[in-house]
Order: structure tokens, then C-alpha cells, then sequence
């Protein structure tokens, strides 16, 4: 189906989030802090990136900042994943927020896979 990457450096919500996404369908790669992350959103070329706010090195929105100066993830949609930010508190730090969405950790399998649904299901339509 699609191409997930998922950058977080929590092995456990790595594992059950990649069991769940490969359970629908879906190729899924992951990396355990920001710089694995940009290297593999060049070279998997994700049609949607999930990421952890608080990493090793930089935070999230550091890394969505990153993501998006780079040609190959200017407009990959992106999944924030987080328990102790809020929604509101990553969006006050990234410059424009177009593509990006969030879920509170710990993350309801069922929401998360219908928010997967709807950020791909918009790139789709946006590609039309």
C-alpha cells in the first residue's frame, strides 16, 4: 500500500506501530534518531513520515523543520507522536504546520490506523 517511515527512538512503539502497519499493508522503515531519519526520508521515500517529538539530538519540530527544506519530504504529510507534548505546543514551534497532524502517546491502535488512513487517503486526493 504505502511507504511509512517512522522516526522515534522508543524500540517499543517502533515495534507495535510497525506490526500494525505491516499487518494493513504497508512497507514500513524506521530510525531511531533525527540524522537516521533524514537519511532514510532521502533515500525510502515515505508517503507518510511518523514522528516522535522528543528524540536524541532534536526535537521533533526541529526535525519537521529539517524535513522540509529537503526536496524529498517538502510535502510527505506528517504524523507528531508524542506523551508529553501537546498538539498545540509542537505547532507553536514549526513555521507551517501544512501536512502535519498529531496523536497523543500513548497511541489507540484504532485511532492511530484511522489517522494513517486519512493522511494518506489526503495525499492521494492532493496528487489527483
Amino acid at each position: 500500500m504505502a511507504r511509512i517511515l517512522i522516526i522515534d527512538d522508543d524500540f517499543e512503539i517502533v515495534s507495535i506501530i510497525t506490526e500494525v502497519l505491516k499487518h494493513d499493508g504497508h512497507e514500513v522503515s524506521s530510525a531511531p534518531d533525527p540524522v537516521e531519519g533524514m537519511k532514510l526520508s532521502r533515500s525510502a521515500k515515505p508517503e507518510l513520515i511518523i514522528l516522535d517529538y522528543h528524540m536524541p539530538g532534536a526535537t521533533g519540530a526541529h526535525l519537521y523543520e529539517s524535513l522540509r527544506r529537503n526536496q524529498a519530504s517538502l510535502t510527505t504529510p506528517i504524523l507528531f507522536m508524542s506523551g508529553e507534548a501537546s498538539a498545540e505546543d509542537i505547532l507553536k514551534e514549526i513555521a507551517d504546520p501544512a501536512g502535519a497532524d498529531f496523536l497523543a502517546k500513548p497511541v489507540h491502535l484504532e485511532d492511530f490506523r484511522n489517522k494513517v488512513k486519512e493522511m494518506l487517503a489526503s495525499t492521494s486526493a492532493a496528487d489527483q
